[in-house]
């Protein structure tokens, strides 16, 4: 059906746009026997302000998005993973500034120790959560649902993890 502008059901003819231009990546420890997920809240004046998130970041020319999410979280925490996953995981969002819908290939990575989290400016605060402290503050559904599958499936180890293992 046609709406005589050339759209389909009443739609104004253009398809949002699809992009795949970024990657988050979960930082988790383990501290005597319990996982934790290291949380970011991002700073008031910049966008999604004041809400908590994993790290986020663009990947960069010829980058491969895995090599972009190690950068960003070096980057962003100062931090290096002992061990880093795919998390078999993509995170998707729609953009309502820009009409786009983001692919956003999700990472977990293992640190060790409490090692100084050093920011980003973009931030103003960290936090080390148990899976359902993290799943409470993180800003939205996409995000709650990667801690918790990387939780299940990679955090807590095992042989299934490690087929997600890249480094």
């Amino acid at each position: 059906m046609r709406d005589g502008r050339g759209g389909a059901f009443g739609g104004r003819g253009a398809m949002s746009r699809v992009v795949s231009d970024s990657v988050d990546v979960y930082l988790f420890r383990r501290v005597n026997g319990r996982v934790q997920f290291l949380v970011l809240l991002r700073r008031p004046e910049v966008a999604l302000g004041n809400t908590w998130h994993s790290v986020h970041g663009k990947v960069g020319g010829d980058e491969t998005a895995h090599r972009a999410a190690l950068r960003e979280m070096r980057q962003t925490t100062g931090l290096t993973p002992r061990r880093f996953y795919s998390a078999d995981l993509v995170g998707q969002f729609y953009d309502h500034f820009s009409d786009t819908i983001s692919l956003t290939p999700v990472f977990a990575a293992l640190v060790e120790g409490p090692g100084p989290v050093i920011m980003s400016p973009d931030y103003i605060d960290f936090a080390w959560c148990d899976l359902e402290e993290a799943v409470a503050r993180l800003f939205s559904n996409v995000q709650r649902w990667a801690v918790r599958h990387i939780y299940d499936v990679i955090a807590m180890g095992g042989p299934e993890a490690e087929l997600y293992r890249i480094e």
